[in-house]
């Protein structure tokens, strides 16, 4: 829950929480005043059946009353200091979680843009002194050199790339092309694209349970992207020379379910909720540039919120599944 909609709420509750307690409170102090008068012989008349009704001539008991009005307010001014504290402590608690949340994302995003960015600079850097002191003496080795420095340049156009991609997606700039789009035949369609590529590296694609004629709002290319995303840890992260994954789609209420699970190692259960943030690694030291940047996941997770879904991870008991879920259009026409 967003600080804005935290705020929205905590005001509802400091205005209506009060004025409900006061009431409760001031029927309580009323009943308990009205029944400790009578029972010192000073008789209220009641209806039948009902609590005792207001005072008919004020000025016969001008103490009394002037005492339960005493009481009255300051009950009030009571419930509503005490209550408005309560809910500022709340929000002020929640506030500074959220404000120490941002600052370590923050230092995060910086130690991991400096790491990922770095790494393949120094490789380049290498190469270019290897080509540059006569290291590479023979036309071999230069091709060999340069094509090391070609790739390294790529790798550093993905991570700026993605970076770009996560920053826009993060302030709500990145247009997205909504479109309706029939998910069964979509996904079997990515799924049927993409199986012989991730077959050559290593990892084999099955198409489990399926949907047919279930519609969801999403951008085609961005969902892709995601798809593609998921994939990619799971070829980045098997341990052994050929892994699995299955694909499963089906209705959970009213969201279509996507399910992605692989056969690899898994993660700690500690690691489930941190899969999904800006630069994250299930390696601490994030010394194997060929794990990725640790964006991938960070930007499914944007992506699949844009769309107005969710994607979480889960241990199967083996392996890792990626679970994402999109709201259905129940209007097919």
């Amino acid at each position: 829950m967003t600080i804005k909609r935290r705020m929205v709420i905590t005001n509802v509750l400091m205005l209506v929480a009060p004025v409900v307690l006061c009431v409760i409170a001031g029927w309580l102090l009323n009943s308990i005043g009205f029944f400790i008068m009578e029972s010192q012989g000073l008789p209220f008349p009641r209806e039948a059946g009902g609590p005792p009704r207001a005072i008919a001539k004020v000025e016969e008991y001008p103490p009394v009353m002037y005492l339960f009005l005493f009481m009255q307010m300051v009950l009030v001014f009571g419930i509503f200091f005490a209550s408005n504290m309560f809910f500022t402590r709340r929000l002020v608690g929640q506030i500074m979680a959220e404000h120490e949340k941002y600052e370590n994302n923050r230092r995060e995003l910086i130690a991991g843009i400096s790491h990922d960015l770095r790494t393949p600079l120094t490789s380049i850097k290498a190469y270019l002194e290897g080509i540059e002191t006569g290291l590479a003496s023979t036309p071999e080795k230069q091709q060999k050199y340069f094509s090391t420095i070609k790739n390294k340049a790529n790798d550093l156009e993905h991570i700026i790339n993605q970076l770009f991609l996560f920053s826009k997606l993060d302030i709500g700039e990145y247009p997205m092309n909504m479109q309706k789009i029939d998910l069964g035949r979509t996904l079997a369609e990515m799924l049927g694209e993409l199986a012989d590529e991730y077959r050559r590296r290593g990892l084999v694609i099955t198409q489990g349970q399926n949907v047919e004629n279930i519609f969801v709002n999403a951008d085609y290319l961005q969902l892709r992207n995601v798809i593609i995303n998921i994939l990619e840890n799971s070829v980045k992260y098997k341990n052994t020379e050929e892994g699995a994954l299955v694909v499963n789609c089906s209705v959970s209420g009213s969201t279509a379910e996507i399910i992605l699970a692989d056969d690899g190692p898994g993660v700690p259960p500690d690691a489930l909720d941190k899969l999904f943030d800006v630069f994250y690694r299930t390696d601490p030291a994030r010394n194997n540039e060929k794990k990725g940047s640790g964006l991938g996941l960070a930007i499914a997770d944007k992506t699949i919120r844009r769309m107005g879904g969710t994607i979480h991870a889960e241990l199967p008991g083996h392996g890792l599944s990626i679970i994402i879920n999109l709201p259905i259009i129940q209007d097919k026409g």
